[in-house]
């Protein structure tokens, strides 16, 4: 027995030292982090950086800081070259620098003020991350931007790279003399360099800020000027894309966001200016780094803006504008909190919007995106509370997600719903004014919020913020005498899921069928418990009743056989787009529960569409039908076999193409009809109508083909041609016409489209060693996502153990975006049983692998398991 025992205990040892060898060590723990912070604080940066278009930068920070107490410091710096090291006179240079970071003895430190000087050099980026650097093939100028959330300043300088070490920082920076640098300040002076083709800026002490909101950015950047109020605004964008940019726009939503802040925090913007910077290859959709946010090129279009884009811009504007109060202003103590930035933000811009921005409809969009990826994140065995334990900052990376931004901007405003909007701003208001260039925890914002409303907000928030889930109800009525019964019955699917309390409206339609014509009336409820129920008088009983009217509650709602002749009416002839939405969007799940199929789904949607007048509610409609990725009617038609598939897609292709021609000229309808036609392409007849347009033999009166069409166009052909005689000249001769950076990167997508293994192989090889390429994170990006399209998972399936092998050997210390791409873009969905078991497997065998790839594999693994099920609700047809 004590033999057996030591067996074990070794066994258990060993695991322990494995463990530990294998732990992320670049990443910092939320333990290294509370260790840092109980040594050390009043943090101040003066960096000194020389930058030039050469592969490296040299720099030097000196870091003022005061020790609490005594203990090996870490600090933070990522790949580069420590020159010299030297901590309060001692030269420290010799000390061990390896995974990320240099650890400082406590004998060096002093209880009370002490100095740091590191002279450094370090690689310029091209993932995104750090200080990324990008050369314009449009006219070769150089440009840099920074990105350092969550844990990437250290990859531009060596700092203490923690959201609660705010400090300031102060720049100095030589650049060649047409550059302009932007930082969180503005510069108050400029100077010649030694080098007569230089020029130093200089910046001032900028406000106590964390590090992964500082920025430095440098380039040849084209600058538009304008002010609100005393607040200067300056807007920039490399040169060769300036022509495609409007200002006004721009500058109109920013004005609207600064308006609406200013009074509803009670709190003057806090900064000193406010830049906005669109820059390439940028790696999300925009970061809100302290008066100088920086924007993914994304948003500017080569052709006219559709409102749809335009109102997206807008929101994403008041987003990172929020982030100066919610983020940069009042910041979250380590990144479980992440949420208190990223919901905020979300909520916060849709409030803006609707309050005064011409998009009266953003709770409609809200509901569309937000609402939807908060549902379906949450439906995945990854899913997380919306307050989650974030025990590094690789796993912090995994939190940028439909939970943290959909979910959590989603509870606020069923919170709102509660306690009313008044007593909401009260509270936000006292918890910005307390915590003010400091760091703040969950119970610092429950107690502001409870003071002001009265609200017992700790239940609440165990309920919606600390336990994750979504709650499923069902609604039964029975109306007889005009005496209506409601009742909810609530479940909690899920073993951490719990019920909840709702606050949501009942909403209740009447018919006219004679005149085709309805009546809406809606009731506040509130339900809890297992269930709830009611009876009320009505002056005639409903014909059609639906819950969550205006969408103020966050719940899925478990149909139990609606009539659909009644629902069909009602998407027909209701006016309101926002209950319309949601009732498509009901239906439409349950299709993805394969309650109702895909087949059934489209004719609703095709005999309806025709009398749609809401431009949202028809772009819906399209993407559920026509969308060449995600599940959708069109990618559905690839269970089926080759005559079916074939017959469908020429029926549908035949609606689109005969809607398209009544189509308003130049409508945003028209654009999204005409990207409808091309995603939906396969057939022979379908080809050959995208190679009229492209040859200029076809036109439809109204519809411009812009450059980006062209290259959507070019890049469809080529994934369905293996005779690549026409197609590739066409795509030659596009690259010379188009020799930007977006269509170097399309031109390069249409290649990694084609049908032909050998040409995936090339591509594979490179993707797998994205440190040797040539090539951009940003640009291996965009290939990586053409690779495999819906009609190609024959080839993909022979791809599959090249794929997990390589997971297997990315370790933690790997880009976390370009590992999110890879992992994603190429995810085996083949929506068949072996392929799930494959997947289980492989997972279940590695359970080390980084957090990012571990969590796409799981939910690939929910997303298998949820197509076989609908796959199965069509057997019959398939079969036939």
């Amino acid at each position: 027995m004590k033999q057996l025992l030591h067996f074990f205990y070794l066994l258990f040892v060993l695991l322990v030292l494995d463990c530990r060898l294998k732990k992320p060590v670049y990443h910092l723990t939320q333990s290294e982090a509370e260790t840092r912070f109980e040594i050390i604080e009043d943090i101040h940066y003066e960096l000194d950086v020389h930058l030039s278009p050469k592969e490296t930068f040299e720099g030097k920070v000196k870091i003022r800081f005061f020790g609490k107490k005594l203990g090996d410091l870490r600090l933070d710096y990522y790949e580069g070259k420590i020159k010299s090291i030297i901590l309060n006179e001692e030269d420290l240079t010799n000390l061990s620098y390896e995974n990320g970071h240099i650890q400082l003895p406590a004998n060096n430190l002093m209880i009370g003020n002490n100095t740091l000087t590191i002279l450094f050099e370090t690689p310029y980026a091209k993932t995104g991350n750090g200080l990324h650097k990008f050369t314009d093939p449009d006219d070769k100028e150089v440009y840099l931007y920074s990105q350092f959330e969550a844990f990437h300043a250290n990859k531009m300088f060596p700092c203490f790279d923690q959201p609660d070490l705010k400090a300031t920082f102060q720049v100095n920076a030589t650049v060649p003399k047409n550059w302009k640098v932007i930082s969180a300040t503005l510069p108050h002076s400029q100077s010649k360099g030694l080098n007569p083709e230089e020029i130093s800026f200089s910046f001032p002490e900028s406000a106590k800020i964390s590090t992964y909101v500082f920025s430095l950015h440098a380039g040849p950047y084209q600058v538009w000027e304008d002010k609100f109020e005393s607040i200067p605004l300056r807007l920039f964008v490399r040169k060769s894309l300036a022509k495609y940019v409007d200002p006004k726009d721009w500058f109109t939503f920013t004005k609207e966001g600064f308006a609406f802040f200013n009074s509803y925090f009670g709190i003057p913007y806090p900064f000193l200016k406010y830049d906005q910077i669109i820059v390439p290859e940028f790696n999300f959709g925009a970061m809100e780094n302290v008066g100088a946010v920086t924007f993914s090129e994304r948003f500017v279009s080569r052709s006219p803006m559709t409102r749809s884009q335009r109102e997206n811009l807008s929101d994403v504007v008041l987003h990172e504008m929020a982030h100066m109060w919610f983020g940069n202003l009042v910041t979250m103590r380590w990144w479980n909190g992440l949420w208190l930035n990223e919901s905020f933000a979300t909520y916060m811009a849709s409030l803006a919007q609707a309050k005064n921005s011409e998009f009266k409809e953003t709770w409609i969009s809200f509901f569309e995106k937000m609402k939807q990826w908060a549902y379906e994140e949450d439906s995945y065995s990854t899913n997380h509370p919306v307050e989650a334990k974030v025990s590094d900052t690789e796993e912090a990376f995994t939190q940028f997600d439909g939970i943290t931004y959909g979910k959590g901007a989603s509870v606020l405003k069923q919170l709102v719903y509660f306690i009313g909007e008044e007593a909401f701003q009260r509270g936000v208001q006292n918890y910005l004014r307390k915590y003010s260039y400091s760091n703040s925890t969950l119970s610092d914002f429950l107690k502001e919020l409870e003071f002001a409303s009265g609200f017992p907000m700790k239940k609440w928030s165990k309920d919606w913020l600390e336990t994750k889930g979504t709650n499923q109800v069902e609604l039964t009525t029975v109306c007889a005498d005009n005496q209506f019964y409601w009742k909810i019955v609530q479940s909690a699917p899920g073993s951490e899921n719990k019920l909840r309390d709702h606050k949501t409206i009942l909403g209740l339609y009447f018919f006219d069928k004679p005149n085709k014509r309805l009546s809406f009336e809606e009731f506040p409820v509130v339900y809890s418990g297992r269930s709830t129920n009611a009876i009320f008088p009505l002056k005639t009983c409903p014909h059609f009743s639906f819950i969550n009217a205006e969408d103020h509650d966050f719940a899925i709602w478990k149909w139990t056989e609606p009539n659909k002749e009644n629902l069909e009416y009602v998407l027909e002839f209701d006016t309101d787009p926002m209950r319309k939405l949601i009732l498509w969007t009901d239906y439409f799940r349950q299709v993805q529960l394969a309650n109702v199929t895909f087949d059934e789904f489209k004719e609703t949607a095709v005999r309806i569409y025709s009398t749609e007048t809401d431009i949202k509610i028809k772009r819906w409609i399209l993407s559920r039908l026509a969308g060449d990725n995600g599940s959708t009617y069109v990618t559905s038609r690839f269970w089926f076999p080759e005559e079916k598939r074939i017959q469908d897609l020429n029926a549908l292709q035949s609606f689109l193409w005969e809607t398209l021609n009544q189509a308003k000229p130049g409508s945003d309808e028209q654009r999204y009809l005409f990207v409808s036609l091309i995603e939906s392409t396969y057939t022979t007849a379908s080809k050959k109508r995208l190679y009229d347009f492209l040859e200029n033999r076809l036109s439809i009166n109204g519809l411009k083909i812009d450059q980006d069409l062209r290259w959507n166009l070019l890049i469809k052909l080529s994934s369905l041609e293996s005779d690549r005689t026409q197609i590739q000249n066409l795509i030659e001769r596009e690259k010379k016409v188009d020799p930007s950076s977006r269509g170097v990167n399309s031109s390069l997508a249409a290649e990694g489209a084609e049908p032909n293994r050998s040409v995936k192989e090339k591509w594979i090889q490179v993707l797998l060693n994205p440190k040797s390429s040539q090539y951009s994170s940003s640009t291996l990006r965009v290939v990586s996502y053409s690779l495999f399209p819906e009609h190609q998972k024959d080839i993909q399936l022979s791809f599959l153990d090249t794929y997990l092998d390589a997971l297997d050997k990315f370790n933690n210390g790997e880009d976390e975006n370009y590992l999110d791409a890879f992992a994603k873009s190429l995810a085996p969905d083949f929506c068949t049983d072996e392929t799930l078991l494959i997947l289980k497997k492989f997972t279940g065998n590695h359970p080390r692998l980084p957090a990012l790839v571990k969590k796409t594999l799981l939910k690939q693994i929910d997303s298998e398991k949820k197509c076989i099920q609908m796959k199965n609700k069509h057997k019959d047809l398939i079969n036939k």
